[in-house]
């Protein structure tokens, strides 16, 4: 936002500028100086304005990835916490640009299964990669 203020006071200096030069002076090659300074002023200003917005959006699409990362890794988190017979609290998950990561030590591969395919079935997961661990304990 700072950024934007102060490249709105230059180009306002600018115009300040080649308005009391052209109004100040009858000569040709000031008025023209002039004219290309407030030119120049003006599309600094533009690109800084199309350079602010660029950064503001990326910064939304980024904090959006994290939201919907994050919104990911508690549903599923949430489904197995209500699903009787999978040992919730012995899976980790974790969710990056939708890819879900899986790991923990599960006593049975019929339950590595179904924790797979809760994961999998949750909104918003592109993939699942399963480091879940068959374990005798």
């Amino acid at each position: 936002m700072k950024k934007i203020a102060i490249l709105r006071s230059l180009g306002v200096i600018g115009l300040s500028w080649a308005l009391f030069a052209c109004s100040s002076s009858s000569d040709s090659a000031l008025k023209k100086q002039a004219s290309e300074t407030w030119d120049s002023a003006g599309k600094t200003v533009e690109i800084a304005g199309k350079d602010t917005g660029n950064a503001i959006s990326s910064g939304v699409k980024s904090t959006d990835t994290y939201i919907d990362d994050s919104a990911i890794t508690a549903d599923i988190k949430s489904k197995l916490l209500s699903t009787s017979g999978i040992p919730s609290n012995s899976v980790s998950v974790k969710t990056v640009n939708g890819v879900v990561y899986l790991s923990g030590f599960i006593k049975s591969s019929d339950t590595i299964n179904q924790i797979t395919q809760i994961a999998a079935s949750a909104k918003g997961v592109k993939s699942v990669q399963n480091g879940l661990v068959l374990t005798n304990k």
